[in-house]
């Protein structure tokens, strides 16, 4: 016979409904009120789960972040066989054209960015967590000699930083033409650094793929 309150669904509940909210009206305009209505729990329903609005925000982070790298693990697995370059090329090409990717990311930054504590420490998510599988990537491109830099693990850190951070509008304001131009800049900076991953056509590529969601 069933249990009549499951702890683990009653959990997932939590982070499902609480990321929504999140997602909508961001991190400082959602109350821990805001959770306990959307959910129909008590708040010490809620509260014999997670100690605080801040440690829910963590959890749905997580989750989310959990997402992400089984998708970017699945491509990698999908791209068996090629070089390291190649791999990190198609890494990038899905990752800003694939829309659920797109849509979490975003949802995440939004919800970050007007708490200086949570979005410091969703950059420290997206570093620990997503930059070890970049390094490793870029150190096979060493051995297979597709990529030659002496810092893979600061070359996954920087490209994060400046791909899903500087170069999100919602984070650092700009027009379509300054978008632009800080992806002709990551191009340049990290063939300096002697990962050439970012093609011409994949700039171009995201600058009208970015261009058609500025002018929709």
């Amino acid at each position: 016979m069933a249990r009549k309150n499951n702890p683990k669904q009653a959990i997932e509940n939590i982070i499902t409904v609480s990321a929504k909210l999140f997602a909508e009206k961001g991190y400082d305009k959602t109350s821990m009120q805001d959770i306990v209505d959307a959910l129909g729990m008590s708040k010490g329903g809620i509260f014999h789960h997670f100690k605080s609005k801040e440690d829910i925000f963590h959890a749905v982070m997580e989750k989310q972040f959990e997402q992400i790298i089984e998708t970017v693990n699945q491509w990698l697995d999908e791209m068996h066989g090629l070089t390291a370059k190649e791999k990190l090329r198609g890494l990038i090409n899905r990752n800003l054209m694939d829309e659920k990717i797109i849509k979490e990311s975003s949802n995440m930054i939004s919800s970050a960015i007007e708490s200086p504590q949570i979005t410091l420490a969703f950059t420290q998510n997206n570093l620990e967590k997503l930059a070890p599988i970049i390094a490793d990537v870029i150190r096979e491109g060493i051995e297979d000699r597709s990529i030659s830099t002496a810092f893979p693990d600061e070359c996954a850190e920087v490209l994060l930083l400046l791909l899903n951070f500087w170069c999100d509008t919602d984070v650092f304001q700009g027009d379509f033409p300054t978008l632009h131009k800080r992806f002709q800049f990551l191009q340049y900076l990290m063939r300096q650094l002697g990962v050439d991953i970012l093609e011409d056509e994949t700039v171009n590529s995201i600058s009208d793929f970015y261009r058609k969601e500025e002018y929709s």
